[in-house]
């Protein structure tokens, strides 16, 4: 998988269109589906969401795995939405990581997009997304198991249920060692306990993907860009021209409780990567950020 660099920009349209989204979430207290669109500000609700496995809500956020070791859960759009040939999406999400335990803070969760709503995949390793087909899936993993899977801090491109393609894997802030047995350092980590959030962009060719440890002990001072233009085939590893998003994470002997604290997704490039400026606007605001925390098990995980 080859990658190209090319700087994602900001929509014209991105303030309106995620304030008219806020707004008509709020006075209907359901997520807003229309013009392709939907927003989670929190998960108060979780009308318009598919549970599958230990996935379920948590007061107000999105669990996807509890901190218990051999879990696996997922959690997908009740609709499906258009994703053949040539279509378009972005999404932001907040996500967090806490209780770790076990041999490492592990496995990790993904964003998915599958042609089922009901796929589970193992967990450990697996992050409840391996095993998945039809599908395609952006992981953010907090354990190495070997192989390709090379590092224990990374974001990676997952096809078709098959875990950690090592073209893709890039490591938040140039950290890619989180486990408790390498001189653990939690700058940078996903298992460090803060909020991460994260904004994506599919222009039906490329994917944009930027992250930012954005609120907690270690926060960052700006976000991080992990791709500004990476060829993918959302299409092809589909076999449809729908699909059902969302997320789906895993533990094994090492674990972490794995919340997603909000979520928004357009079928276009609304949504967009914001400059620093932006992202602390809508991260204040609360509107339109995806924020996760994922973390995944090693080797035995």
């Amino acid at each position: 998988m080859m990658m190209r660099h090319k700087r994602a920009t900001l929509s014209s349209g991105y303030l309106k269109q995620l304030a008219m989204v806020a707004v008509a979430a709020s006075v209907a207290g359901i997520p807003l589906q229309a013009n392709g669109i939907f927003d989670f500000p929190d998960f108060s609700s979780t009308t318009g969401l598919t549970f599958v496995g230990s996935a379920g809500q948590a007061g107000n956020q999105l669990q996807i795995t509890p901190d218990g070791g051999g879990q696996s859960g997922a959690a997908y759009s009740t609709a499906a939405v258009a994703l053949g040939s040539g279509d378009t999406f972005s999404t932001t999400f907040q996500f967090q990581y806490t209780g770790q335990g076990g041999i490492d803070p592990a496995d990790g969760i993904t964003f998915v997009m599958a042609a089922s709503p009901t796929g589970l995949g193992a967990s450990g390793g697996g992050m409840g997304y391996g095993g998945v087909g039809n599908s395609v899936a952006i992981e953010f993993d907090s354990y190495e198991n070997g192989g390709n899977d090379y590092n224990s801090n990374h974001v990676s491109i997952d096809e078709d249920g098959n875990i950690g393609e090592d073209a893709s894997l890039v490591s938040p802030y140039g950290v890619g060692a989180c486990d408790f047995y390498s001189g653990y350092q939690k700058t940078g980590c996903f298992s460090n306990g803060d909020v991460w959030s994260v904004t994506a962009s599919y222009d039906g060719t490329n994917l944009s993907l930027s992250i930012w440890d954005q609120i907690g002990t270690y926060a960052q001072a700006s976000p991080f860009t992990v791709y500004t233009s990476l060829p993918l085939n959302v299409a092809a590893d589909l076999g449809t021209n729908t699909a059902y998003v969302g997320f789906t994470g895993g533990t094994g002997s090492g674990y972490e409780q794995q919340n997603i604290l909000n979520w928004s997704f357009a079928n276009d490039t609304s949504l967009g990567t914001p400059e620093p400026s932006t992202w602390l606007l809508f991260g204040t605001a609360g509107i339109g950020l995806m924020t996760f925390r994922i973390r995944r098990g090693k080797g035995a995980c």
